[in-house]
């Protein structure tokens, strides 16, 4: 955990103007940034001020450190001290993100250390966390996949372990969280608030109408008996899943570059147009 003591207090104004200095010459900052210290590190995704505030770094998930004596994920400690290790001096920069709240109260934002790096790239690309697309946090969006895709291509982290790659149907269970998942649509419904695709009859991906028409540049019929992979975070209501996104990086479509997180045997399965009167 990361402290701030009075000692610490006077060597963090210190380090303020260095920090200001580092920042001017640094080709990754964004604009708008306000300068925070940093009194814990939570997990590899969150962290809280010296104030109290808890931010979320936005456009990344990190694997989950488990509370209530459950195992944490694989390489979760891992990328909690590595954010550790990244923060160095104890300040940030913070740029809040487009929506800067999320359903927690937490604020979301674009975090850079005093190397002026990016907290979310350089654990994208040691293979410590992946992207997430949530409209309309989406500003580095492509400098994120960028990332992800070299830590890929790089045998990085999580990237290298069975438990992240995207699991059947089959397999997910209750207590899913966040998981990467692949099948075939096996209809696909379109009602006036959602597009519903549902892989098996206990398992549903739901689109909001809006944002489909608002970022998706293909039909949603076209999904109908196609294989797809999704990432996001799986809830259970009554007695089916669901998966909830609003941005077509979190689904693939199987056969269409480019090939994120679909199965090699299952890559090359072009979707189908057979059973398209299945799409009500």
């Amino acid at each position: 955990m990361v402290g701030a003591s009075p000692q610490n207090t006077a060597r963090a104004t210190t380090a303020l103007s260095i920090f200001f200095v580092l920042f001017a010459t640094s080709t990754e900052v964004g604009a708008d940034l306000r300068y925070e210290v940093v009194r814990d590190v939570i997990d590899g995704d969150t962290i809280i001020l010296q104030s109290g505030e808890r931010v979320r770094l936005a456009g990344i998930n990190t694997p989950e450190l488990r509370r209530d004596e459950q195992l944490h994920e694989p390489l979760a400690k891992e990328a909690s001290s590595t954010l550790l290790d990244l923060i160095g001096g104890q300040l940030v920069g913070l740029e809040e993100a487009e929506d800067p709240l999320d359903h927690y109260g937490r604020t979301l934002a674009y975090l850079y250390n005093s190397a002026g790096q990016s907290l979310q790239r350089q654990l994208l690309l040691k293979g410590l966390a992946s992207v997430i697309a949530i409209s309309p946090n989406l500003r580095y969006l492509d400098e994120y996949i960028s990332a992800e895709r070299t830590a890929r291509a790089n045998n990085q982290g999580m990237w290298t372990i069975d438990y992240y790659r995207a699991s059947s149907i089959s397999m997910i269970k209750p207590t899913a969280g966040y998981t990467f998942v692949y099948g075939r649509v096996q209809r696909v419904e379109l009602t006036e608030k959602w597009f519903v695709f549902a892989l098996t009859k206990k398992f549903v991906v739901l689109i909001p109408r809006q944002d489909w028409n608002r970022h998706f540049d293909y039909k949603p019929c076209s999904l109908d008996r196609a294989r797809i992979a999704v990432r996001g975070w799986v809830s259970m209501t009554g007695k089916r899943y669901r998966l909830v996104i609003n941005h077509p990086f979190m689904l693939e479509r199987c056969g269409h570059e480019p090939i994120r997180l679909c199965p090699n045997s299952q890559a090359r399965s072009v979707s189908s147009s057979q059973g398209q009167d299945a799409c009500v």
